[in-house]
């Protein structure tokens, strides 16, 4: 198996677009062309399979790798990996490029996208057919298209808040309780800034995260989108949210907006890695490798809520597809099907994408779990009663809006313009997005 990395540091939310675009010129196209091209004389098969994360997540998919391959010694397969950002880009011109790896992970928000572009296999039927009758058939509904089933989750996440437990004690700051409001936020975050004499932020400040604004939606009875594919929020509900967040930011009790822009570098860089906050939201899938990250003892909180309602549902962390175009779909497949079901591949992978997919594999990592991936399963056990029901798969455009909302929040939290102006180019901007 060989393994090669990328990864980026972008500078601010405003810019990421075009960091990202400059990190895809310095990476090439050369890593994956659909596989096949290097087999062997032997019948040696080699795939290519693409992911991103960080080293955390490096180490425990290789890890798994070299299970499936010791497994199928005829199957070898090179994996490259890279931040977020970056990835997303690279795997977007490789898929308009017809040169995508067998194997890909793709983010839910790109799954419309792909779908509707015939870039990615059905796995129910045809040569990449898996069997996925372990997986809850409602969550692994999430990776369907019409009637095809394009991907599958390959971890089960949810929302969280990220805690410092070690800084709050230091602090004198008590722990928040599950059950906590927006309102304990703000007062949280200040008494975190007050006792810190200005040096430490209670929480990351939300307002660039798209996902964040879900739960906001969700907990007043809105979500992101209509069944058609349309915004479900107006101008005035974004408007609410980021007054809130702005509000923060100004109080001391979330991060200056210079600091804010570490977040989407990933835990290492980040503010709660930093020790300039000590709370951060989050998927619990990233707990481990904000643990690495972090030498204080973390914790993670369910969301503030409103009326009892967190927002918080159980999302597929990532979805493994089969590039359409593989020259080895029965191979990609059984590399998937690995990846998702085995008991050996739960083990190897731990917690790095969240709850493993198949439910009796997941039960036996369940009990079996400690350190990192004990505080992640006891907190979705915890949680699981009070999720909201898994939302069908976002619309093509989704992954712009994400964006979007980074620059927009960007250009408030710098001063550049005002919330209303922000959610008003956002709103027009995001519809522009969504009707192409």
């Amino acid at each position: 198996m060989k393994t090669t990395v990328a990864t980026v540091r972008r500078t601010r939310p405003l810019h990421a677009a075009a960091v990202a675009t400059a990190v895809l010129a310095s990476l090439g196209l050369s890593a994956c062309s659909g596989g096949g091209s290097g087999d062997s004389a032997d019948g040696t098969v080699h795939l290519s399979f693409s992911w991103w994360g960080d080293a955390t997540r490096a180490k425990s998919t290789e890890a798994a790798i070299k299970v499936f391959e010791k497994a199928h010694p005829k199957i070898k397969v090179s994996t490259t990996y890279a931040q977020f950002g970056p990835y997303n880009q690279k795997l977007a011109t490789q898929m308009a490029g017809g040169g995508a790896p067998d194997l890909i992970q793709i983010d839910w928000g790109n799954q419309s996208q792909y779908a509707q572009s015939n870039t990615l296999m059905d796995l129910s039927s045809g040569p990449a057919k898996v069997d996925f009758s372990g997986l809850d058939p409602k969550f692994a509904g999430s990776g369907k298209s019409g009637d095809k089933q394009v991907a599958l989750p390959f971890g089960q996440a949810t929302q969280s808040v990220v805690v410092d437990v070690t800084k709050l004690k230091s602090l004198g700051v008590p722990v928040p309780k599950p059950g906590w409001t927006w309102n304990d936020v703000a007062s949280f975050g200040k008494a975190v800034h007050d006792k810190s004499h200005g040096k430490v932020s209670g929480i990351t400040d939300p307002g660039i995260t798209w996902a964040a604004f879900q739960s906001w939606l969700d907990q007043r009875g809105t979500s992101l989108y209509t069944k058609d594919g349309e915004l479900g929020f107006t101008q005035a509900d974004l408007e609410g949210f980021w007054n809130f967040c702005d509000a923060l930011r100004k109080s001391g009790a979330a991060t200056p907006a210079n600091q804010t822009t570490t977040f989407s570098n990933g835990p290492a860089e980040d503010p709660l890695a930093k020790g300039t906050t000590v709370a951060e939201w989050d998927y619990d899938s990233i707990y481990a490798s904000h643990a690495a990250a972090n030498k204080d003892q973390l914790a993670l909180l369910p969301l503030p809520s409103v009326n009892g309602k967190t927002g918080m549902y159980a999302k597929p962390s990532m979805l493994l597809s089969v590039y359409a175009g593989s020259k080895h779909p029965k191979e990609a497949a059984e590399l998937l099907g690995f990846l998702i079901n085995d008991p050996k591949a739960a083990k190897a992978l731990g917690t790095s994408r969240g709850m493993f997919p198949n439910l009796k594999a997941r039960a036996s990592q369940a009990a079996d779990a400690t350190g990192g991936d004990k505080v992640v399963s006891d907190f979705e056990k915890a949680n699981q009663a009070g999720l909201s029901p898994t939302p069908t798969a976002p619309p093509k455009g989704d992954g712009q809006l994400i964006t979007l909302m980074q620059r927009e929040y960007g250009s408030i939290s710098f001063g550049q313009e005002s919330v209303k102006a922000g959610a008003k180019d956002f709103m027009t901007q995001a519809k522009q997005a969504l009707a192409k």
